[in-house]
């Protein structure tokens, strides 16, 4: 009997997280565009790069994958793209080839779909993306016995217009994230070592993916704290290692702390400003635009603080700190928490760590914060 009831909930939880990203696929295809003056097209700007590589690395000529990009984004992104056939030169423009240089897994994957639909085949590895992403949480809180917490986070995810945004265009942001949510079925303070593969693995596909060495050291920050030694050397070496070609790529310094004109050292100067523009800036346009990544966020937080014994705290902090890092370094306003959406994994694991759902009925006690013990495994 006890095992039919369990089947029967699998059966209904499993429903009920497929009804909710089949809702939230459909809704971002279906309505799109500018919104309120923001760009929430399916096709952004950092796109048409990738694009194009697509088509390139399918036999298209240079001329012919720009000619094709360029008539697509007529129609289908922003009328303010202003995409020339000149945009897509190396020689011309090297400020955008020298960031996109080794950001080459999206494009690789998204081959066989652009082979198939054409263009819009570019969008399938970001959806696939997503809906990796639902069920990574939705199965570390089945592992944690924690399922209905998990419903709840999925529901709370696909309201927010942030996460769609990002995740369903055809760029790399959440390509990224999810392949940091493949973090929350690793072990982190525990047997470490039996998934040096998989995290090798991990590195290389992410640092492939766009830059983000900064999140990988932070990882290496956290296994020396829970005293993991040769595995933060093994990550902080890795990691190094692989965002080498992005460095020796040379990215226009421009694209570093924008904000300021002058060299290395105005730029070490304007960091601080930069950081703290950046946290209040992000802060507010989640708190104008999307109240239910800020929730999440924001209790994410305050459950950290509160319990900063934890490993689970440990990891989320040191991983929104590098998140705040990079949106620093990168110094523009109010890019609607882009550079931090790795940081959501991380975020839902605090949830699925710290948060229960019980029967009982007292307000007090329908959510109970804590965790048994601060040596919880991850």
């Amino acid at each position: 009997m006890k095992v039919r009831k369990l089947d029967r909930w699998l059966l209904t939880y499993s429903f009920l997280i497929i009804t909710v990203v089949a809702i939230t696929i459909s809704s971002r295809l279906l309505f799109n565009g500018d919104v309120f003056d923001f760009d929430f097209h399916l096709y952004q700007p950092d796109g048409a790069v990738y694009t194009y590589l697509t088509l390139k690395w399918l036999g298209n000529s240079h001329v012919s994958a720009a000619e094709q990009v360029i008539a697509w984004y007529e129609i289908y992104a922003e009328p303010e793209s202003n995409l020339s056939v000149d945009f897509f030169d190396r020689n011309k423009n090297p400020g955008v080839w020298s960031l996109a240089a080794f950001r080459i897994l999206y494009s690789l994957l998204s081959m066989p779909f652009v082979a198939i639909f054409g263009i819009q085949g570019m969008l399938f590895v970001p959806i696939l993306s997503l809906i990796i992403l639902f069920f990574l949480i939705s199965l570390k809180a089945w592992r944690n016995k924690n399922p209905l917490i998990g419903l709840i986070l999925i529901s709370l995810l696909s309201f927010s217009p942030t996460l769609t945004r990002w995740y369903i265009s055809n760029i790399t942001d959440g390509l990224l994230a999810t392949l940091f949510a493949f973090l929350l079925l690793i072990p982190m303070t525990s047997r470490v070592k039996r998934h040096w593969a998989v995290l090798g693995i991990l590195i290389l596909l992410t640092s492939f993916t766009r830059f983000c060495a900064p999140y990988w050291y932070a990882i290496a920050i956290f296994l020396l704290i829970v005293k993991k030694r040769s595995s933060s050397i093994f990550v902080f070496t890795l990691s190094t290692l692989f965002v080498i070609p992005t460095l020796w790529s040379k990215p226009d310094p421009g694209s570093i702390v924008a904000g300021v004109d002058g060299g290395a050292i105005d730029k070490l100067l304007y960091f601080p400003v930069s950081a703290i523009k950046i946290f209040f800036i992000e802060g507010a346009q989640l708190a104008a635009l999307d109240r239910p990544l800020l929730l999440i966020v924001g209790v994410s937080v305050f459950l950290s603080l509160i319990h900063f014994k934890s490993p689970t705290s440990k990891l989320f902090l040191v991983i929104f700190l590098a998140g705040w890092f990079i949106g620093s370094l990168n110094g523009v306003l109010g890019v609607n928490f882009r550079y931090q959406l790795p940081l959501i994994p991380f975020a839902s694991l605090v949830f699925i760590e710290m948060l229960k759902v019980t029967t009982d009925r007292s307000f007090r006690n329908i959510l109970l914060v804590g965790i048994e013990k601060d040596d919880k495994k991850l």
